[in-house]
């Protein structure tokens, strides 16, 4: 007589004899529902591997022991969830990610670490070169600072003091000349009572000599004027070609600023 052991939902088990050799699964739930009061429709026998058992068929025996595992009927939903997994398959493919540093190579490292290696490897590589930059820059500032500089150019700007400056020097031209102007005049003489002791062939060659020298004095004052006028006008083309002058320089100051 051969025996069945079925584990049950409580973690119990329960041994109960079978005699007939064609004994089905159905037959083996009856003897089952007596003893746990478990209807036969909500009993799910299955084989120790995990295989389920239908009501029709045949119990195997090939040892005079059999186990069988006892769980119970679930109730079914709408269902849905294989779809779900599919969507949610399809947002990870889409949230890709390119940072495999958690990841490991065929030796175990860890590829963060082998990263971090390479990185360190090459700032010590690098470090010779960088201090041969420095160094090159040391010398072009050392080399700058010892050349000599070339004198800076300073512009000024400062229209209204040349123009006031233009004035008094103009001032002080037109001052002097017209001091010499009275330096040089003349004063005729006064004539005394003695001259008309003089015969008129004196008096006539007096008069005429003191019309001559007016004449002379009148034509040095002509000439004197003609002078001071050539002198303006040199004077006034002077300071239009120094203004010139001044905004050309004005205008390179400009542009290379």
């Amino acid at each position: 007589m051969t025996q069945a052991i079925v584990s049950l939902l409580s973690s119990s088990s329960i041994c109960l004899p079978i005699e007939e050799e064609t004994c089905t699964a159905h037959q083996l739930k009856q003897k089952i529902a007596q003893l746990t009061f478990i209807p036969v429709d909500q009993q799910v026998l299955s084989t120790v591997g995990g295989i389920a058992l239908h009501d029709e068929q045949y119990l195997e025996f090939e040892n005079n022991t059999l186990y069988f595992n006892l769980s119970a009927r679930l109730l079914g939903g709408k269902g849905g969830f294989g779809s779900m997994l599919r969507a949610q398959g399809g947002r990870m493919n889409a949230q890709k990610t390119t940072n495999f540093e958690a990841c490991r190579d065929l030796q175990g490292r860890r590829i963060r670490t082998v990263n971090e290696t390479k990185r360190m490897q090459e700032e010590l590589e690098a470090i010779p070169e960088r201090e041969a930059e420095k160094r090159e820059k040391l010398k072009r500032k050392i080399e700058e600072a010892l050349k000599e500089r070339e004198p800076r150019k300073h512009l000024f700007d400062d229209n209204k003091f040349l123009e006031e400056s233009e004035e008094m020097v103009e001032g002080v031209k037109s001052a002097v000349g017209q001091a010499i102007k009275r330096q040089k005049v003349v004063h005729k003489p006064v004539a005394s009572t003695s001259n008309s002791l003089f015969d008129d062939e004196v008096s006539s060659e007096e008069e005429n000599d003191e019309d001559e020298d007016e004449e002379e004095e009148e034509e040095e004052e002509e000439e004197e004027e003609e002078k001071e006028k050539k002198e303006e006008l040199t004077n006034k083309e002077e300071a239009v070609v120094v203004n010139r002058s001044k905004k050309d320089v004005k205008g390179k100051g400009k542009q290379k600023k």
